[in-house]
């Protein structure tokens, strides 16, 4: 702005001296040319009297001498041209050519004004000097013209005088101006230079710039509203972002960050005491995998992929950021949501979205293991019972040996049966509309009628249940208690040696003040390895495959245990060692509470 000033006040100040150069010069130009025409008539007017008096005597004495007066002295060094012409325009005398060569002078303007008016002056080019003249002539008493004329260089030669002295002036108004021009342009720009932007207040108010200061403090307020409706608006969308359980990433062109959240921290496993804005998207994630997708959204390639890293399997959603025009210069951001390309210079970032699916693709692994442990599970007893019921149906069973392939039907349609009930009582704890009648009960009581139920199998295998330690009271579902202990001596018996025993202990605990009851089932049966410990609670999952097929069972009794002890917000825990049995304890809390989550 201050040179655009200083330049608007020098280029006047030179069109201002430039133009005055020339009217003062014009001037001087036409007063020069007054005073040579007065120098001449001068001149003319004292030769005429000699002329009348002698004739042409007078002129040629003139010419000896020089023809030089004190005026001419003053107009320049050189002699006038003295020309004397009669009435009827014929050359009597040239003192720079000879009259007798000279043609008839009637016609010339000078001559016919003089003898029109009594005088006469022209200025125009001489063919006898071959330059531009200034001629005056003047009529004498007895007709005849007298004329004297001069070159134009000098008049020239006065104004060329002029220049130097007069080219001094003008550098020196230029310097003058040059300065003057920073000065009057520094002397307006600081009153605005001091102009306080944030106020719109100066020291000493201008009138000029009192529409600058009220735009500047309309501006302000404008500003002012805008950044907090920006600030809220950031403050939005840092509360909705940092509350996602999506990872959220926004890269600009070069793939550098520029806003993420805590999420997409977690997901990739980066490190949480790194700020990551404005940092590239390799020093969040190295993942060949996330750096493809992005490159190709950055391309302007709407794209989706699954891709594991470690134990996670994750979702990618990667969209291309897009400026568009929207009215004149205004623009506005927007993705690409319905395009799946756009051209790739429209491209000023991209937006990605990070799912972590791991727990869907476990839960789509255990519901097709679960499909396919439940088929092979059902289709072993069907395909038992379909076989039997066809020797039947063929006649080529003995009458004898009816009961017994009977009672095969029977065993394997008991054994149906139990798995169905086990499989329906466990998608009822899934999907939490089992039974929820909270009672307080006594764990003493469901052992000893836990024993009472597997009696029987007991004495087969000549196994001893034994029922030890206090009374231990919980508040819980009693069907599911009763299932849950069923289960674990059930499986005490069907892996125990013969001769060996079931232990149930029940003590009642402290833990930080806390009331507990702990249930403790230990055998002397075969044991588990300790790798195999971690997957006995999960679905049809058998430690070894050939001696569970040998006593039987669903492979769904620990898993339904695992549940029971969830709902009712109690732990788990398993010891064993092979050949030497298992114990296997279930710690609940005393007071049953609905408000807490169960974790099913």
């Amino acid at each position: 702005m201050l040179k655009r000033i200083f330049k608007n006040i020098f280029r006047v100040s030179m069109a201002a001296l430039l133009t005055a150069y020339i009217l003062i010069a014009g001037i001087l130009y036409h007063y020069f040319e007054i005073r040579i025409q007065e120098e001449l008539k001068s001149e003319a007017v004292s030769i005429a009297v000699g002329v009348e008096k002698s004739g042409a005597e007078y002129l040629r004495a003139l010419d000896g001498q020089g023809g030089e007066s004190n005026t001419s002295a003053l107009l320049g060094p050189e002699d006038k041209r003295i020309t004397w012409i009669d009435e009827k325009g014929t050359v009597l005398y040239d003192s720079d050519a000879d009259e007798r060569e000279m043609e008839n002078h009637l016609e010339r303007k000078e001559i016919a004004e003089a003898k029109k008016n009594g005088e006469g002056y022209d200025v125009r080019y001489s063919k006898t000097l071959g330059e531009r003249t200034l001629y005056y002539a003047v009529a004498l008493k007895d007709g005849s013209i007298l004329r004297v004329c001069d070159d134009y260089s000098t008049l020239l030669s006065i104004f060329l005088a002029m220049l130097q002295p007069t080219s001094i002036l003008i550098l020196f108004v230029v310097l003058l101006s040059y300065l003057m021009s920073r000065h009057m342009a520094a002397n307006i720009v600081a009153p605005i230079n001091a102009i306080d932007l944030n106020s719109g207040e100066m020291k000493e108010e201008y009138e000029e710039l009192v529409p600058l200061l009220k735009r500047i403090r309309k501006q302000n307020r404008l500003i002012d509203k805008q950044m907090d409706d920006l600030k809220s608006q950031q403050a939005k969308f840092a509360a909705l972002t940092e509350h996602m359980r999506e990872g959220f990433l926004v890269l600009d062109k070069k793939g550098d960050i520029l806003s993420y959240n805590t999420a997409a921290v977690e997901l990739l496993g980066a490190s949480k005491d790194m700020d990551y804005t404005d940092r590239n998207i390799i020093h969040f994630d190295r993942n060949r995998n996330l750096r493809e997708i992005i490159g190709e959204a950055l391309k302007g390639i709407r794209c989706q992929q699954t891709f594991a890293s470690g134990e996670r399997i994750f979702q990618i959603f990667a969209n291309p950021i897009v400026i568009e025009d929207v009215v004149k210069d205004e623009t506005a951001e927007r993705t690409a949501p319905h395009a799946d390309k756009v051209e790739e210079d429209e491209v000023v970032g991209a937006v990605i979205i990070i799912l972590d699916d791991t727990e869907k693709e476990k839960r789509e692994q255990l519901r097709r293991e679960f499909t396919s442990n439940v088929s092979h599970e059902l289709k072993t007893p069907l395909t038992s019972i379909s076989g039997v019921a066809e020797i039947m149906m063929n006649g080529i069973v003995k009458p004898e040996d009816i009961t017994g392939f009977a009672r095969n039907i029977y065993e394997e349609a008991g054994r149906l049966i139990t798995l169905i009930d086990d499989i329906i009582f466990l998608s009822r704890l899934d999907e939490g509309s089992a039974e929820k009648t909270i009672e307080n009960v006594s764990i003493k009581d469901i052992a000893n009628q836990v024993k009472e139920r597997l009696r029987v199998p007991a004495k087969e295998k000549e196994v001893s249940i034994y029922i030890v330690g206090e009374e231990g009271f919980v508040q819980g579902v009693p069907t599911m208690l009763e299932e849950m202990l069923y289960n674990l001596c059930d499986n005490g018996i069907k892996y125990n040696e013969e001769g060996g025993r079931v232990t149930v202990f029940i003590e009642n605990f402290y833990d930080n003040g806390v009331p507990k009851v702990s249930v403790a089932v230990e055998d002397t049966g075969i044991g588990i390895p300790l790798k195999e410990q971690e997957r006995i609670y999960e679905r049809f999952y058998r430690v070894d495959k050939s001696h569970s097929k040998a006593v039987g069972g669903t492979g769904l009794g620990l898993s339904i245990v695992k549940h029971i002890v969830q709902f009712h917000h109690g732990e788990i825990q398993t010891e064993s060692m092979p050949g030497k049995g298992t114990t296997i304890r279930v710690i609940f809390p005393v007071k049953y509470s609905e408000n807490q989550q169960t974790g099913i």
